[in-house]
């Protein structure tokens, strides 16, 4: 139980007339669940409820296109009169539970023209990394007349939001989308009444708030998401220029300032993703001196964070957004003093980069690591089970205890043996490496969970075909992972060659010499482990790009610690044989290097250990194989396996 008091987040507030049961607000993020032409779905409805139910005061809900024009496909809008049916069905939906509802209202930069999407932009400029999927040509120019009509599709949007019943809007005036990219002395080079000064740069947003404040009225809450700085970009906006936009802002109607971050380039200048909590506070804080609207922050917030914000004064409402994404019970657990039983999200970005642009979450995988059911609210909802069964679950890592849990839950009798003498499996190696701290706070929860919902855990138990059958089960869920591959090298069972397992569990040492072969997610990751010890490290990899698996937001921020580290990688390379204090590599061209070394580290994959499956077929009723026993793979894939499974017993 959490002993941290949270009296201020948990205490009613206002933003205009609107009043809120607590501080904590669900921000926009793309879920992309609605249909093709941006209507409101059940998907989309269930996605929102979820959050509204599990206690959140204030839903903001994602980036809504204001014109047919600039919808994406799948995106929400409100670009024509036809939406407005949907949308009261969501406001419904959320109101049932007590929240208060807004629409965030955002151009994305891309028009529909000539039968196309354009890009376009009040310059013709390219920035790097400017809006993850957009094109690499020169944006289109908008003229003063297409401007003036951009403003009154923000104005007809917002006046079709309150008559759907939303609580409020929000004008998406961040992260570089086309609000920003006018307030952005980067991607603003206009010479007219639209550029140039900062208040010119700022016009586009205070004509958008003030047809918007005409169109929706003068108690009706209206603000603004703003970038308090832009990092990696040449020329960006800085904080002091974001304080004189809020001023602005707040004069031409504007309630409430909900500030955000922008970057570009490598990982270490990114924000708002950056892994540090509360990395956006400052910029918060900095606002706050300038304005008496309330103040939203964001950025890696947790409970515990958002209390310490609140109460130190540096905002007045916190939005937590991927945490809620992990579990949408996160304010209600929080309220009752059940920090504990939060599904802690892991910060593995897999929820913005495993999604193609333009498709809806879960068209091919939900897109959060941890929670199998986002996306799928309804359709993935625990229940009872019709008949209640005896489960046996063979293996403690991530497959075993999700399927345990959920089985559980559904009130079936679950044992689950695990030959080890702790719950985890691999989780405990992968959560050693830097940045990857966030893993062991999960595996966790999931530990904490066998014995909240009912599993009988039997650690130090191999599981044998005797000792399953004198279980007598209906169910058998053959969870037991994978073991490391051992590639035929000369001279591979030499004394200084350890697996990369061996290593982070610290079943062996490391000498100070280290070449690791396999230059994937586990091989760099252990590398940067061993080089911010101390030691040199030296990556071999046969493809022609290290850490080729993993996405580029982590896969940027593993390869920049890589290389401050003073890491050696070579790819396009292979290993030919293994010595006594050195390895022979095949390098570029076919040339041989050789590299001396005193610990040799195996990183080229895993096979599956599910010698059990065979031998319990026929014998137990129904039998499952999920997770790296199946086949190697993910967090990801564990766990929607396990969930899978545990629903379908």
């Amino acid at each position: 139980m959490s002993k941290v008091q949270f009296k201020k987040l948990f205490e009613p507030t206002n933003i205009g007339k609107m009043k809120l049961k607590n501080r904590l607000v669900l921000p926009p993020m793309a879920m992309m669940l609605a249909e093709e032409d941006g209507t409101v779905n059940r998907r989309t409805i269930d996605y929102y409820e979820a959050r509204a139910r599990g206690g959140m005061g204030l839903i903001i809900v994602e980036i809504t296109a204001p014109a047919l024009q600039c919808t994406g496909v799948h995106q929400l809008s409100l670009g024509d009169d036809r939406f407005i049916a949907g949308w009261k069905q969501l406001v419904r939906a959320v109101h049932s539970h007590g929240a208060k509802i807004a629409a965030q209202l955002q151009h994305n930069t891309m028009e529909k023209r000539d039968g196309g999407m354009v890009q376009v932009s009040p310059s013709p400029v390219i920035v790097p990394a400017r809006v993850m999927g957009m094109p690499g040509n020169p944006p289109h120019e908008l003229t003063v007349a297409e401007i003036e009509q951009i403003v009154g599709w923000f104005a007809a949007a917002a006046g079709r939001a309150k008559k759907a019943g939303c609580d409020g809007v929000e004008i998406h005036g961040a992260h570089q989308y086309l609000v920003a990219a006018f307030l952005s002395p980067a991607t603003n080079r206009r010479q007219d009444k639209y550029g140039g000064s900062i208040e010119n740069r700022a016009r586009f947003l205070l004509e958008v708030l003030q047809a918007c404040r005409k169109e929706v009225g003068a108690d009706f809450p209206l603000w603004v998401r703003l970038n308090g700085q832009e990092w990696g970009v040449d020329n960006g906006v800085t904080i002091e220029e974001t304080k004189q936009v809020v001023r602005f802002a707040v004069q031409a109607g504007a309630q409430a300032v909900h500030v955000s971050g922008y970057g570009a380039g490598s990982y270490s200048t990114t924000a708002p993703l950056a892994d540090t909590p509360g990395v956006l506070v400052p910029l918060s804080a900095e606002v706050k001196q300038v304005t008496n609207v309330p103040v939203i922050t964001v950025g890696r917030m947790d409970p515990v964070l958002a209390e310490k914000v609140l109460q130190e004064g540096k905002a007045d409402l916190v939005a937590i957004g991927r945490r809620n994404i992990a579990d949408p019970e996160l304010a209600i657990k929080t309220a009752e003093g059940r920090t504990d039983e939060i599904n802690p999200c892991i910060g593995c970005m897999e929820c913005i980069e495993r999604r193609a642009p333009g498709e809806p979450l879960g068209e091919r995988n939900t897109t959060c690591t941890i929670n199998a059911a986002l996306g799928r609210e309804r359709e993935y909802r625990i229940k009872p089970a019709r008949k209640k069964k005896k489960v046996v679950v063979i293996g403690g890592g991530p497959a075993g205890m999700v399927a345990a849990r959920v089985a559980a839950l559904r009130g079936h009798k679950v044992t689950l043996l695990e030959k080890g003498g702790k719950l985890g499996g691999q989780l405990n190696e992968a959560s050693v490496p830097p940045y990857k701290g966030d893993i062991a706070v999960w595996m966790n929860y999931l530990i904490g969970q066998m014995a909240k919902s009912g599993v009988e855990v039997r650690l130090n138990s191999a599981a044998t075909l005797s000792v399953v059958e004198e279980l007598k089960p209906d169910v058998a869920v053959i969870a037991s992972g994978a073991v490391p591959l051992m590639p035929a090298i000369p001279g591979i069972n030499s004394l200084s060659v350890v697996t990369a397992l061996d290593v982070l569990s610290g079943r062996k040492k490391a000498g100070q010499r280290v070449v690791i072969m396999g230059g994937g997610t586990v091989g760099c990751e252990t590398g940067l482990y061993l080089a911010q010890k101390g030691k040199q490290v030296t990556i071999i990899e046969i493809l022609k790009r290290a850490a080729s698996d993993m996405y580029p937001m982590v896969r940027r921020r593993l390869m920049d610690g890589l290389r401050n580290s003073g890491v050696i990688i070579h790819t396009n390379a292979c290993c030919e044989k293994i010595n006594d204090g050195e390895v022979t590599v095949t390098v570029s061209e076919g040339k041989n290097e050789t590299i001396p070394t005193d610990t040799v580290i195996i990183a080229v994959g895993y096979r599956p250990d599910n010698s059990l499956l065979e031998a319990v077929k026929g014998k137990i009723p129904e039998v499952h194989c999920i997770g790296d026993a199946s086949k190697p793979r993910r967090i990801f894939e564990a766990v929607q396996e396990g969930y899978k499974t545990g629903l379908s017993i």
